[in-house]
């Protein structure tokens, strides 16, 4: 769970990036005597079982006075724990800063000492326990740890602190304002996902995934973020290769708006990467049912029908993406593979060439024209073609030494004397 919160010092917005463990306690303690230490910890560790962490000041080597670290681990830990028997100045000031904070806070007393402590009414979140002995806290700390309420969002934050609440209100906003920024810059707001990754600077990818983050961090606090932010960001994860995080957005956009096209086509493509071609299938369907006739959902639809070896059917989405948008490469280079594979060299090399035309050395069509060219026994031409394509990519050269496709001319000098040079 994340949370940002105002410095409880100066009041300041913290500069940290605070992300709050759920399952931990800050225990505020003295460090003498050691032999209570000991039995404190021992009793502690046995109450709250080994689901919890417990983290204390005493455990960081090099910090012996309250500082900025301390307060930073005392916001990552959901939950204080503080033995004030020993009346210890850094202790009292450590759990001053918990319930600044709004932690829930458990506090230790020895029996006796009660009238020490002097707690405000508004403290609601506050239990003491008081004890004779170490071993006397752990069936009441047992319970009270069971009873503990979840970290609070900034719903809960807003009664206690609004100043802070509204600070963090407005911190979202401007993370939502600067991702959308940041992701139209890169050109990811595009609604269709293509088969070529666009290339975002290092520099702007890295802000952009930092941002996206952050995103996260206001959705632990409570913030809702809209279903059009969350589409953007699935394109960015898309874009990066981070096909699980895309998908689990793109289910999440759907959630806050339910049969949004878009979101569906989207989401196709990215089963699609993931290998899961028939749940690609049913969202692309959806996606058309809604919002018939979308040339860029018919191209993706049919890459999962040719996935899926449904080549007749891909081949029909493709040919009506085309009369919705007829100069498309990418559609025309896709029908092109399918002609091949239904054995349409003629239309194939056609749809090649015009898709060649509008990518002018598109190194896959130039391959793929050459793979086209050796099934048809055309040797010189599939060479020529070969030859273009390597000399665009060298990842051609590896490739063609196990593509099938080529057998025909494998056993050309020009084939032999191609690949060898690599």
């Amino acid at each position: 769970m994340g949370q940002i919160i105002r410095c409880p010092l100066n009041g300041a917005p913290c500069s940290k990036p605070i992300t709050v463990e759920e399952k931990t306690f800050f225990l505020a303690e003295a460090e003498e005597p050691e032999y209570d230490r000991r039995r404190r910890r021992k009793a502690i560790n046995e109450a709250i079982g080994a689901q919890y962490k417990v983290r204390s000041a005493l455990d960081e080597k090099g910090i012996n006075a309250f500082t900025c670290k301390i307060c930073e681990m005392i916001q990552t830990c959901a939950y204080g724990i503080a033995d004030i028997t020993q009346n210890n100045a850094n202790v009292l000031l450590e759990l001053g800063m918990m319930l600044a904070l709004g932690k829930p806070t458990i506090i230790l007393l020895k029996k006796g000492q009660e009238q020490q402590l002097k707690l405000s009414s508004d403290f609601i979140a506050t239990e003491v326990i008081t004890f004779e002995e170490y071993l006397d806290i752990i069936d009441q700390l047992r319970e009270m740890v069971a009873k503990q309420p979840p970290p609070s969002p900034v719903q809960d934050l807003e009664k206690v602190q609004p100043l802070s609440a509204n600070g963090l209100r407005k911190m979202a906003d401007d993370i939502v304002r600067e991702f959308k920024e940041s992701v139209k810059e890169a050109k990811l707001d595009t609604v269709a996902l293509k088969d070529e990754k666009i290339e975002v600077p290092p520099e702007l990818s890295q802000k952009i995934d930092k941002l996206a983050e952050k995103l996260d961090e206001m959705i632990k606090l409570g913030f809702t973020m809209e279903a059009k932010t969350v589409f953007l960001r699935g394109n960015f994860y898309y874009n990066q290769g981070k096909y699980n995080k895309a998908l689990a957005d793109y289910n999440r956009s759907l959630e806050l708006k339910p049969d949004d096209p878009d979101t569906l086509c989207n989401r196709g493509t990215t089963y699609g990467e993931l290998g899961r071609y028939e749940e690609a299938l049913a969202s692309y369907n959806r996606s058309l049912e809604l919002k018939p006739d979308n040339p860029d959902t018919l191209c993706n639809r049919g890459t999962t029908y040719y996935k899926l070896r449904m080549y007749n059917e891909a081949l029909a989405d493709y040919n009506r993406a085309l009369e919705l948008r007829p100069p498309d490469p990418t559609t025309l280079y896709n029908r092109g593979t399918t002609y091949v594979k239904l054995g349409r060299y003629n239309e194939a090399l056609a749809s090649y060439n015009r898709s060649l035309e509008l990518r002018v050395d598109h190194p896959s069509t130039l391959y793929n024209i050459a793979c086209l060219l050796s099934l048809w026994g055309k040797t010189d031409d599939a060479l020529t073609y070969l030859e273009k394509a390597i000399a665009k990519d060298d990842k051609y050269r590896q490739m063609v030494k196990t593509d099938k496709d080529v057998d025909n001319i494998r056993n050309a000098p020009r084939f032999k004397k191609l690949v060898e040079t690599g």
